[in-house]
């Protein structure tokens, strides 16, 4: 899926992941994962929400990720 949406419920925010629907829960319930957002009678995830995670956890400062100097994955040109 090349544009995820802005807003995603559980299913789509554990694709997004790249874990199953149990342990997106599991991770949501520990509070590993971002909280949800409660929308009538749904849970929503931001994707900004969840991409803030990956950040923290692969330790990507915003700096790093607007940086045109950064060479990172030039060898995949």
């Amino acid at each position: 899926m090349p544009d995820w949406p802005a807003r995603m419920g559980e299913d789509m925010a554990a694709l997004y992941m790249g874990v199953s629907i149990t342990t997106f829960r599991q991770r949501v319930r520990s509070r590993v994962y971002p909280q949800p957002v409660r929308e009538g009678g749904r849970n929503l995830w931001g994707r900004r929400q969840l991409d803030g995670y990956v950040d923290a956890q692969f330790n990507i400062s915003k700096s790093a990720k607007n940086d045109p100097e950064d060479q990172s994955w030039a060898d995949f040109n």
